[in-house]
């Protein structure tokens, strides 16, 4: 079993980053972040304030990416196998449907997983440089320099690869610039914004006391949300089509968002229905630290575990009232 689960895991992972909407939205993403983040940021004419938005900014940027890669992603590995009757070369054989389901989320999550970080890095890097509030504030030469020395190594390696061994150029861009992304970062880490030696633990800002292991935090969560997003559009993927999906998983991330506010007031708990939305649905306000960064308070590793207990078992109900769809979906 942990062969077949593995080949079709390797194989949905090599998929998914081989499709070129999965790339389009992780540069999009990391583009918006590194460039229009500060620039949209820079208008709260608050001292400070305007590096407390970027952090909420990138965070939003990474929730909705991870909502529209997840979708379009399942939906490519398994609605169109299932539309297209590949999906039949697999069944028909000794692999039973929910090894089947569960190597294409492993698989699906696992290119989340190097995207979210590459993009986690970018996340770093841009709220370590933050936004130039004042004329008198300098550039942050060791983001500016390493930063654009892993694209342009990332671009020229691709395109060799590309050219000489006709390797695909989205998944050989990838695969380069994530670990010259984790270098840079790591140096950067033991400079300040003139090359002057830091320690790495050194906070972001003059006085937002924003740390990197606080950033390390919220983005973790927030990727967790997004693992719970990702087994919703699998689960739904086996009986809709792709925009029927979006839709679905649109409406669920909405309400997670606003679950407190619709179904945690005293008013809707004392209704049946309020009272079963509010416990079905994921309460997606769990992952969201952005307030706690911003407002400078600590965030204790107690929280942190139990969010995670939290989108682990939450995402292995989904899993299983997908597979229990899967059994059923006919595929002929």
């Amino acid at each position: 079993m942990s062969k077949k689960l593995y080949a079709i895991t390797a194989n949905t992972f090599l998929e998914t980053i081989r499709q070129p909407i999965f790339g389009i939205l992780m540069w999009v993403a990391a583009f918006w972040m590194a460039f229009f983040g500060p620039t949209l940021s820079a208008y709260t004419l608050e001292a400070g304030g305007d590096t407390k938005m970027l952090v909420d900014n990138c965070l939003a940027t990474l929730l909705l990416y991870g909502l529209l890669a997840s979708v379009f992603s399942a939906t490519g590995v398994i609605t169109r196998e299932i539309e297209s009757y590949t999906v039949l070369t697999v069944i028909s054989k000794p692999v039973s449907r929910p090894i089947f389901f569960l190597g294409k989320y492993i698989g699906v999550a696992g290119a989340l997983l190097i995207a979210y970080y590459f993009l986690a890095l970018v996340f770093i890097m841009t709220v370590r440089h933050g936004v130039m509030e004042r004329s008198s504030d300098k550039w942050d030469q060791p983001v500016l320099i390493l930063g654009s020395a892993v694209i342009v190594i990332g671009l020229i390696a691709a395109l060799f690869c590309n050219y000489v061994y006709n390797w695909n150029f989205s998944t050989t861009l990838t695969a380069w610039v994530v670990p010259l992304a984790t270098v840079a970062v790591v140096v950067t880490m033991f400079y300040d914004k003139q090359w002057n030696p830091q320690s790495p633990m050194t906070y972001f800002g003059y006085k937002e006391n924003i740390s990197p292991g606080s950033l390390c935090f919220a983005v973790t969560l927030v990727f967790l949300a997004v693992m719970i997003l990702t087994a919703f559009a699998v689960a739904l993927s086996t009986r809709f089509s792709q925009v029927v999906t979006l839709i679905l998983c649109s409406g669920i991330f909405m309400l997670g968002l606003l679950s407190d506010y619709y179904f945690g007031g005293s008013q809707a708990q004392n209704t049946l229905i309020g009272q079963i939305c509010y416990r079905v649905l994921p309460n997606f306000q769990f992952f969201w630290l952005g307030d706690a960064i911003t407002q400078q308070l600590g965030i204790r590793p107690e929280h942190f575990l139990r969010v995670a207990a939290y989108a682990v078992l939450y995402t292995a109900g989904i899993l299983s009232f997908g597979a229990a769809l899967f059994q059923t979906r006919e595929v002929g």
